[in-house]
């Protein structure tokens, strides 16, 4: 009777500690990179266009690692693509066990949130946003986002859990051969994953993705 109840306490220990017993859905509202702290460099007097930007990530129903999305709620296959843009992350129990999703509120998705990141990077890099093409010089830069990876999710320990983001896109940039793959992992300790935990977690990941961003288009904007 004793060692039952030690077990039922640790597993709702696990439970509170991770705070993804609840098998809801949790909708987040991710600040807008417009509030980062960084300063934009000098012009360069380049002007880019984000043409587009589409979510490639990869769903599964059941996966393994937990790094790969999914959802709850009938699974990913029967998900519609509407909630799918907004999913960003998967709750999991003390032993690893999948629960509820994270998903952004309603009026951002994964595209939104990618192309004002990388319209503040490019702004950071010093280059010039133009709206589409047609307002554009001729020799902008026209640009076709993919996103491959942007994902957070947590990895169960005993004393403590690890936190992580992760986001990666391929940027094609028209006349340019090959495509320029800007990605950036975060992973911290926490002991409580609450509904704030799980913004700064993905915010400093953005944070991250930023910063490389604005590396990759200062050697592009130099190359040309």
């Amino acid at each position: 009777m004793l060692h039952r109840r030690v077990f039922a306490s640790t597993a709702l220990l696990a439970c509170a500690v991770l705070a993804g017993c609840a098998t809801t859905r949790s909708e987040l509202q991710l600040p807008t990179p417009s509030a980062a702290p960084a300063a934009a460099a000098p012009s360069t007097g380049k002007v880019a266009v984000i043409r587009t930007v589409k979510d490639e990530r990869v769903f599964e129903d059941a996966p393994s690692d937990p790094s790969t999305p999914s959802l709850g709620f009938g699974g990913a296959s029967q998900a519609p693509a509407a909630i799918k843009l907004r999913a960003i992350g998967r709750k999991r129990g003390g032993f690893g066990q999948a629960f509820g999703d994270v998903l952004m509120q309603e009026g951002q998705t994964v595209e939104s949130v990618v192309r004002e990141n990388l319209t503040t990077a490019l702004r950071q890099a010093g280059i010039q946003v133009a709206a589409d093409a047609a307002g554009a010089p001729p020799d902008a830069m026209l640009l076709d986002v993919r996103i491959k990876a942007l994902w957070s999710w947590i990895n169960p320990g005993f004393w403590a859990i690890t936190a992580n983001g992760r986001v990666a896109t391929d940027v094609d940039v028209v006349g340019k051969p090959g495509a320029t793959r800007i990605a950036v992992e975060h992973s911290e300790s926490r002991q409580l994953m609450t509904e704030g935990a799980w913004l700064e977690v993905i915010g400093k990941t953005l944070e991250a993705y930023r910063a490389e961003a604005v590396k990759k288009f200062a050697a592009l904007a130099a190359a040309r």
